[in-house]
């Protein structure tokens, strides 16, 4: 087994602080002057990346669109929430098989493979993980803007993990979820019932026995991301815009349990038609790739086995302008991200691995501290949250002002799901702070 890593000092001094900085900053915010402009002003959202319960350690943008033309300072908060429920996985990785033994290994369903392995006398190696708990990110987030110049975007990450007993969570709640299934949909879809409501544990080990071991109610740091993004083409006309960004990205870790320097680049694009004088629409996407492992700063688990990771975000917005220049804005963004590991399975049942064998929590195992009385429904999708895209649709809406913007989030799985997260929640503060001096 590897060693774990417990910080034994709370982050909640540290968020109280930062707090304060915020609404310091959000007091002593100086006028800035809106240009006249169909786009005058940066589309900025924080809190639309999936929370998976390791996902949080590795590269994620920001959903961004620079306008490119004011130089100012912005303050962002963003707090956002999600249910994280994975039963207990084994997956084995059979070494050296012949040709016979691969071919026979793909006939069999995934969960009988481990014994086949055993009965061939293969050697294996294994991964193992399970998360389950409300996982929570507090985001701090920087915005120097500098005109045609380009845009800094600096974003501190923290996070808590907890079962979801606190009234704010409990929208995101296994016994709220579960009352939804039992009313919509089917009784205890997940297996959530087989086990005590409100526990909290993220756990991975890797097939050299490395380990990330969170338990409830730890509060720890994610990563610092350094964003740049520069204008390529921008053409405006009096009733569109249309515009093309690149971006440069770098994801500084900040803890222990995932120490791997990440980097990557990007390419956004922004359509912005004007409907009528106070109501118009927007489409916009960007795509990056980037490697997980530019430095390494320590001993990591193997959580990523990709050198090179797609990411994709659509955007498509209505707002709506008030006499006073107040926008109220809603619209729909879809994440997509490249598995962890390699293997996709792109069919609708999540449990068509190759070369591969996975273990469920079955009738007397233990989890949690909890025996088992029979194996948990789509346990597979323990497995699929690392090796099954993510396609996450996140609705928002919010209100947009001279000095402030406020924005809502809420997220749900597609059909097409991997449970990382079941369902999110978020909000976003940002404040401008002023001009930038020349």
């Amino acid at each position: 087994m590897g060693s774990v890593y417990r910080p034994g000092i709370s982050l909640k001094r540290i968020w109280l602080c930062l707090i304060g900085l915020a609404l310091l900053f959000s007091a002593h915010a100086q006028d800035a002057t809106k240009d006249s402009s169909l786009f005058p002003d940066d589309l900025f959202l924080s809190e639309v990346n999936p929370l998976h319960g390791f996902g949080i350690f590795t590269f994620n943008t920001p959903f961004y669109i620079g306008a490119f033309k004011t130089k100012e300072q912005k303050f962002s908060v963003g707090y956002s929430f999600g249910n994280t429920w994975h039963p207990l996985s084994t997956i084995y990785y059979p070494q050296n098989m012949t040709a016979r033994q691969t071919q026979e290994t793909n006939a069999l369903y995934i969960t009988d493979r481990p014994a086949y392995f055993e009965s061939e006398g293969i050697s294996t190696q294994k991964k193992m993980f399970s998360t389950d708990g409300v996982l929570q990110d507090l985001s701090f987030t920087y915005l120097l803007q500098l005109a045609d110049k380009g845009s800094f975007i600096f974003k501190l990450n923290t996070h808590f993990l907890s079962g979801g007993n606190f009234p704010l969570h409990y929208l995101a709640s296994d016994k709220f979820i579960e009352n939804i299934h039992t009313q919509f949909g089917t009784e205890d879809n997940f297996g959530r019932k087989l086990f005590p409501f409100n526990q909290a544990h993220l756990f991975y080990q890797d097939e050299n026995g490395r380990e990330i071991s969170i338990d409830k109610g730890q509060s720890f740091l994610g990563t610092f991301d350094i964003n740049f993004y520069r204008p390529i083409w921008q053409i405006e006309r009096r009733t569109s815009y249309f515009s093309l960004q690149g971006g440069a990205h770098l994801t500084l870790p900040l803890n222990k349990y995932y120490p791997k320097v990440a980097g990557g680049i990007s390419a956004g694009l922004l359509f912005r038609q004007r409907i009528t004088p106070r109501f118009y629409t927007d489409w916009a996407a960007d795509c990056s790739f980037s490697n997980y492992s530019l430095v390494s700063l320590g001993k990591a688990p193997n959580l990523i086995d990709r050198d090179i990771r797609i990411y994709a975000k659509s955007y498509i917005a209505f707002n709506l302008v008030s006499k006073s220049d107040r926008t109220f804005c809603f619209g729909l963004v879809c994440n997509y991200q490249d598995s962890y590991l390699k293997g996709n399975i792109f069919n609708v049942t999540q449990d068509n691995y190759r070369d591969l064998g996975i273990s469920f929590l079955k009738a007397g195992d233990n989890w949690d501290g909890t025996t088992v009385s029979k194996t948990p429904r789509l346990s597979k999708l323990t497995a699929a949250s690392m090796y099954y895209f993510s396609l996450k649709p996140y609705f928002f809406w919010g209100l947009k002002g001279k000095y402030s913007d406020l924005i809502f989030t809420i997220c749900e799985d597609y059909p097409l799901v991997n449970n990382a997260p079941d369902v999110q929640f978020g909000f976003q503060l940002t404040r401008i702070l002023g001009k930038v001096s020349k």
